[in-house]
């Protein structure tokens, strides 16, 4: 199991050197043919010089990225801004259950060269000059690292701050609300640069600092209640595998019709959606024509249908949640061996809705 590393951050201070902008005659051919190989179907928006490395912003499917390579055109990183609405279902639930009272500064996708690609949110109190958090991701949504204080007492004080009849209480917490637990940003959240960077590269340096996953848990242990509802649920199914899902727990099965399928349950055994593998017969044409238009040469892989418990929709009030589409297709990328996965969702009327929450992955050829 490969190690997620996570990009180091130079801090962000005032004499920090700003992106120098460079045009296209600037950058060599090296890097240029770099973003090439690396990417297809992009619109090029402008070429950057910082933190010792080319960086060059582009627009792919509306979404901007900003896609790092070095001298010798060899990529690194990209970043892609995210919209909140965009975010996967299980790190915007995650957000809303565990921080009341916060809201997301900024929400970022990024994707590694080793592919280990992360979410990044930077979140704060509501308010002005309130101390910054950050939280990591992994691509399915689940929490990898963050120093934000701990959820447990974020949802005691805002209770507490609710209660109008607590005024000393509520004076004290606003004087005490920037030294809540956790050691807020230490760095930037601007120029990113990897661990091995180029030590010649110039400007002010931040601290490193490396986060890594814990190793996974191999089986992971299930509560009676939810193993007590899947047998009620799906009568005399065998669940293939169990997986965790944030708090929640994923039974991934076949039904009797050999339909791939996955239920995620709540530690009560409360039913969150049911994930259906759409068969080849089957898929929406609305989407097979709007994937003829935008990935012409690609091939689908597969595509699965998430539906809402409808108990489990009613209990949640700040966001409509909604059947959709998850999308995979492969493309072979120009100038390389390997083959682009690409990740996309449909809403339930097979409208677009962007690229899917767990990135484009880069697989080995079998050719």
């Amino acid at each position: 199991m490969r190690k997620i590393l996570l990009i180091i951050v130079l801090l962000s201070c005032v004499l920090s050197t700003q992106a120098q902008k460079l045009r296209l005659s600037d950058i060599p051919q090296e890097v240029r043919m770099g973003l090439e190989n690396t990417y297809t179907d992009y619109k090029l928006l402008g070429w950057f010089f910082e933190t010792g490395q080319y960086v060059a912003e582009i627009d792919i499917d509306n979404r901007t990225g900003r896609v790092f390579l070095t001298a010798n055109g060899n990529w690194q990183f990209t970043i892609f801004n995210v919209a909140e609405q965009e975010l996967p279902t299980l790190v915007a639930n995650y957000f809303i259950n565990n921080y009341p009272g916060y809201r997301i500064k900024k929400s970022e996708y990024v994707e590694d060269y080793g592919g280990d690609n992360y979410y990044r949110l930077v979140i704060s109190m509501k308010g002005i000059g309130q101390t910054e958090y950050e939280m990591i991701f992994d691509t399915r949504g689940k929490m990898i690292k963050t120093n934000a204080p701990d959820p447990d007492y974020v949802k005691k004080d805002y209770i507490a701050r609710l209660n109008p009849e607590d005024i000393e209480r509520q004076q004290k917490k606003m004087a005490d609300r920037t030294a809540l637990p956790g050691t807020g940003l230490e760095i930037g959240d601007e120029n990113y640069v990897k661990a091995n960077k180029d030590p010649q590269s110039s400007g002010k340096r931040g601290r490193k600092v490396d986060i890594e996953a814990p190793e996974a848990i191999e089986t992971p242990k299930i509560p009676e209640l939810v193993t007590k509802a899947f047998e009620k649920k799906y009568p005399r199914i065998e669940v293939d595998e169990w997986k965790m899902e944030d708090t929640c727990y994923n039974a991934h099965f076949q039904n009797r019709q050999g339909t791939n399928l996955k239920t995620l349950f709540k530690p009560d055994g409360s039913v969150v959606s049911v994930t259906t593998e759409v068969s080849k017969e089957r898929y929406p044409r609305l989407i097979l024509s709007d994937l003829e238009q935008r990935y012409p040469k690609a091939k689908i892989s597969l595509i699965q249908r998430t539906d809402y418990d409808a108990k489990y929709k009613r209990t949640i009030t700040e966001r409509k949640l909604e059947q959709f589409f998850y999308v995979e297709l492969t493309e072979k990328i120009r100038g390389r061996k390997d083959v682009k996965t690409i990740k996309l969702l449909y809403d339930k009327s097979f409208k677009y809705q962007g690229l899917a929450g767990s990135g484009d992955d880069y697989e080995e050829d079998d050719e």
